[in-house]
């Protein structure tokens, strides 16, 4: 056992079984123990290089890995240990997702493994405007500076070259024994921060905040864990194949733009998209940058797009297909393993309102395009296939169960279409009207709604603020009301207790801008109804894992965007897993509605959005696939 220096006290660095054993012994238990690995990546395959430990009024403890490093103990010792003493501690962690994971790679049991906190979960729940990441939380709330691993080792080497320390650049099997004292305070020193995260933390979290915690964010946690290491198969060839038609499609685009500037022109300059649109071929000025100047992004390419020049209508097409091709048709291809599965992160902490964020890639914001469809290169593994349902007008639900108005009750609870009744009272078409419920619950304004539904803008303004709200009543005064209780407290929360703060809302005139003002206002709507609904979705997704489990059914959820869930099940077990789904999506919840929820069973993404491509059972005489179960 070696000490090491820390900022607050002293750390141990741990190098044989006996003394983890007696670090374990010396805890009290049934107490909360941070625990926290270190390893040299951030993916669920990550080497683990060694366990950091700390219980408050404890030393921290690191116990390294004997992968690289000679001073250390193997690592089915430490599980062993770690199976034997988590039980008698209730577990906390910063980002306890990852830690979880790389418990689950080496062999630590769930059951053995209490999860009770996540400080990084803490710090979202009581602010989400809060950045998270470890160091600017001890900064922020503790006023110490804790340096990172990289700047330990420079301080350590001085003279050392600037980004050498980073954690994929480094060759742990020769340099390990040299930088394992370093590593070691460096660990300590992020146990006993989380640990003092949890204690600050947790007297500012309310019933309301803790609720969330333990029945949604905390039970997701082993779920989000174990889709990230499931993953999904992708069929790369289709998208090599997507890739080079899209590229023949960029070649045309890039030529009509130049045939109708007469011209070649580079089109990602804006200076020379200015000069050519505006002063070569006279297009009128929409809108103007932040700067001044004369704007050419995508709203203004889509608006002269409406207004009938090509080359606008080039530009919008282009830019949409690179976008495309860049964020999913060539990038996915480089983040799959060499299975060709796909293991992208989706976040629960990534949205102020509690919605989902997913990166590697971001498929929340997937474009939808039928040309190239990407969704068709995300395919079940061999014999099984997806279920893939989402719920009907989640949203406008919600806002019905809020606002207690009396047309949206009805609509809902006779099964009726609630963009027709809109359509039908305010005298609209039923498109106008989809957009209209849209942008009312989101805080459109006039212009967009004028140049969305093609109305002028006097008109929009008397739809909005005029025809909609006298009509829904009870939604115009649950949106006032909503609106006033922001003014006066700077904070909302959604249906479960889970709170987004609006400072914004309370400021004087002369400490915010009218934007921010009524931004804070639209947000404190948006973010009862979207939040309650991402919450929603968070608790089927919990039963429907929690029944896959205790009925041993072969479904695993391996997809979640906006209001739908992605499960891949065996053919054998996928009618059971259909039912499961279904029932946990409408009976999570109980509101004034009723939930409803729409989907089928399919072989590839795309034919969830293929109205013509009927379920899978009534394509196929799925008892063929029984041999490859």
């Amino acid at each position: 056992m070696r000490k090491l220096d820390l900022y607050k006290g002293k750390g141990l660095l741990l190098s044989s079984v006996r003394e983890l054993e007696e670090y374990f012994e010396s805890l009290e238990s049934d107490g909360l123990l941070t625990w926290d690995w270190e390893t040299t990546g951030l993916e669920y395959d990550s080497i683990p290089l060694g366990l950091a430990l700390h219980q408050r009024g404890k030393e921290p403890c690191f116990c390294p890995v004997d992968y690289f490093f000679t001073e250390a103990v193997p690592i089915g010792d430490i599980v062993e240990l770690c199976n034997r003493y988590f039980p008698r501690f209730r577990m906390i962690g910063h980002n306890t997702k990852f830690d979880s994971m790389i418990n689950v790679m080496q062999g630590i049991k769930d059951e053995n493994c209490r999860i009770f906190a996540d400080t990084l979960t803490m710090v979202h729940l009581y602010d989400p405007a809060l950045d998270m990441q470890l160091e600017t939380r001890v900064a922020e709330d503790f006023g110490y500076r804790k340096p990172t691993f990289e700047r330990k080792c420079e301080e350590a080497f001085p003279g050392s070259k600037r980004g050498q320390w980073k954690w994929n650049k480094i060759n742990w099997s020769v340099s390990g024994n040299e930088l394992l004292p370093i590593l070691a305070a460096y660990a300590c020193e992020d146990a006993y921060w989380e640990t003092k995260l949890y204690h600050y933390y947790r007297p500012k979290l309310d019933s309301d905040a803790m609720w969330v915690l333990d029945n949604i964010e905390m039970p997701l946690v082993n779920i989000l864990r174990d889709m990230k290491i499931r993953g999904v198969l992708i069929d790369v060839p289709f998208l090599r194949s997507l890739g080079d038609v899209v590229d023949v499609k960029l070649a045309e685009l890039r030529e009509a733009i130049y045939g109708e500037a007469g011209c070649v022109f580079n089109l990602q300059s804006s200076p020379q998209k200015q000069n050519i649109l505006y002063d070569k071929m006279g297009l009128p000025v929409l809108k103007a940058t932040k700067s001044g100047g004369r704007s050419t992004d995508a709203d203004v390419m889509e608006m002269l797009a409406d207004k009938g020049y090509k080359i606008a209508e080039y530009f919008v097409k282009y830019s949409e297909i690179q976008k495309l091709n860049s964020g999913y048709i060539q990038s996915i291809p480089a983040l799959v393993d060499r299975r060709n599965v796909l293991r992208g992160d989706l976040n629960s902490n990534g949205t102020k309102t509690g919605r989902f964020s997913s990166q590697n890639p971001n498929l929340q914001n997937q474009p939808n395009n039928h040309d190239f469809p990407i969704r068709r290169a995300f395919i079940p593994r061999p014999g099984m296939v997806f279920l893939n349902y989402d719920y009907s007008q989640l949203e406008l639900r919600v806002m019905a169960h809020v606002s207690q108005d009396k047309h949206f009750l009805e609509v809902f609870r006779n099964g009726e279409d609630p963009h027709g009744d809109v359509a039908r009272r305010l005298g609209i078409p039923r498109r106008g009207a989809k957009v209209v419920n849209f942008g009312v619950l989101y805080g459109m304004g006039p212009d967009k709604l004028a140049h969305t539904i093609n109305v002028s803008t006097k008109e929009a303004d008397k739809i909005i603020n005029i025809d909609y709200l006298r009509t829904y009543a009870g939604f115009a005064a649950w949106k006032v009301k909503t609106e006033n209780f922001a003014k006066r407290y700077g904070f909302v929360k959604n249906i479960f207790g889970r709170i987004r703060r609006l400072p914004n809302a309370t400021k004087g005139p002369l400490e915010r801008t009218p934007k921010e003002f009524y931004g804070a206002l639209r947000q404190s709507v948006n973010t009862i109804v979207q939040g309650s609904g991402a919450d929603m979705v968070k608790l089927a997704m919990i039963k429907m894992a929690t029944r896959f489990k205790e009925e041993g059914i072969d479904a695993h959820l391996v997809l979640q965007v906006h209001d739908e869930v992605l499960v891949e099940a065996s053919i054998a077990d996928m009618y059971r897993a259909q039912e499961i789904v279904i029932d946990s999506m409408e009976n999570a919840v109980k509101l004034s509605v009723p939930m409803l929820v729409d989907g089928k069973i399919i072989t590839n993404w795309a034919e969830m959005k293929d109205d013509d491509t009927p379920s899978f059972p009534l394509r196929f005489d799925y008892s063929l696939y029984t041999t490859l179960l």
